[in-house]
């Protein structure tokens, strides 16, 4: 813990991490919100779930672009246009009327409109710290954002119910706009780096440790996202007990991020806490007794947030500065898919098999993830294209090596 309180205490941290987590809570708003506001107006799911796939795809397609216009063109004008268009069309979209094509037109542009926040923020970081102190930055980010998974589904359910499904779309908007302004605001004169040339778009994912982040970060997100179709499937009938499982699942990453996030875990713990989340998932499944599948629910989330930190680190250090918030769109763009894909296919598995299929995806996800390092690694070497980097040896060979990769 000290590692993060000798990082509060330097300057423009703390206000730079809570703006843009702020900024970001509405990610944890948009699907609920989204899916129990078009259900008041078309009275279908089907209608409801288009529209959230809407969304995703647009998050999906356009968040390397916006990054790597942050990245080009300029962060201010970037964040300032995207937020505008985001906060509007979320307005549009709760006064909108029952068309089913003009709300997935709406879903669409929410979704591809979203701030590129995450990319642009981890460009950042490497500026904000001493290179000592980078890990531990991006620990304490990739900690922090769990609480906008636990608080934004809340905030929208309680707002729908309580006022009116129209209230937590106009609160996301206006949380886009004030955090965008509080963020850049905090920010000064930080600005990621620039290209001092033309690079094509699209070209940062010849970086082998760029893939393997976004095959990480998919399988990563991909199981959790599978793992909540399941334990809704386990004890839906319970809505306290499912809130409270995938709460304790949070909480597990939250204790995780703070407890190893911030070391230097290498390629043996990268793959240890990728397999920790299948192990606890797998458990999940097996018991039958209530406590010990909420206890194999928080082993599950130990590993998550150490892992996600491990990876978001590797790709900093392993991409020029100026291509970092095209790298960090991609990393989001393949978190997004991976949540579809985890979602679909576990809804899929669940049709036919009960939550069993579900806890089966999802832990066949995560082994995928667990497994992209030593497939990686067991593919040779990654040369570097302008010259090697001297960094640690030994156990955090992973990590040396990628940084190489430039």
């Amino acid at each position: 813990m000290r590692a993060y309180r000798e990082l509060v205490r330097m300057p423009r941290v703390l206000n730079i991490t809570a703006s843009q987590l702020f900024t970001r809570l509405p990610l944890g708003m948009f699907s609920l919100a989204i899916l129990l506001h078009v259900h008041r107006l078309t009275d279908s799911y089907a209608v409801a779930g288009a529209v959230v796939a809407w969304l995703s795809v647009g998050q999906a397609v356009a968040m390397p672009v916006t990054a790597r216009l942050a990245g080009r063109v300029g962060m201010v004008p970037t964040l300032v246009v995207s937020a505008l268009v985001n906060g509007v069309s979320m307005v549009v979209l709760a006064c909108a009327g029952p068309s089913p094509t003009l709300l997935m037109a709406l879903g669409l542009l929410v979704g591809a409109s979203v701030p590129p926040l995450m990319p642009v923020v981890r460009a950042l970081y490497p500026q904000m710290v001493p290179p000592q102190s980078v890990r531990a930055l991006f620990a304490l980010d990739t900690t922090a954002q769990e609480l906008i998974w636990v608080i934004g589904p809340v905030a929208a359910t309680l707002l729908a119910s309580a006022v009116s499904t129209v209230l937590p779309l106009m609160a996301a908007a206006g949380v886009t706009l004030v955090g965008t302004a509080w963020f850049l605001l905090g920010a000064g004169n930080l600005r990621p780096p620039v290209a001092q040339k033309k690079v094509a778009f699209g070209s940062v994912l010849v970086n082998r440790a760029v893939v393997l982040a976004m095959v990480g970060c998919l399988g990563l997100v991909a199981s959790f996202m599978a793992l909540e179709v399941g334990v809704i499937a386990a004890l839906g009938r319970d809505g306290v007990a499912a809130g409270g499982a995938l709460a304790l699942a949070s909480f597990g990453s939250l204790i995780g991020g703070l407890g190893f996030g911030h070391r230097r875990i290498g390629l043996t713990g990268v793959v240890a806490a990728m397999t920790l989340v299948a192990v606890g998932i797998v458990l999940f499944g097996v018991f039958d007794n209530l406590v010990l599948q909420f206890v194999s629910l928080f082993l599950s989330g130990l590993g998550f947030a150490p892992a996600m930190s491990a990876l978001f680190i590797m790709v900093s250090q392993a991409v020029d500065d100026h291509a970092a918030t095209e790298a960090f769109g991609w990393l989001n763009s393949a978190m997004f898919v991976g949540g579809a894909i985890g979602t679909a296919v576990a809804g899929i598995a669940t049709e036919a098999h009960g939550f069993l299929g579900a806890v089966l995806v999802a832990a066949l996800l995560a082994g995928i993830g667990a497994l992209s390092p030593l497939v990686a690694r067991m593919a040779g070497p990654l040369h570097g294209l302008s010259g090697d980097v001297a960094e640690p040896t030994g156990d955090d060979a992973l990590c040396a090596s990628v940084r190489a990769d430039r």
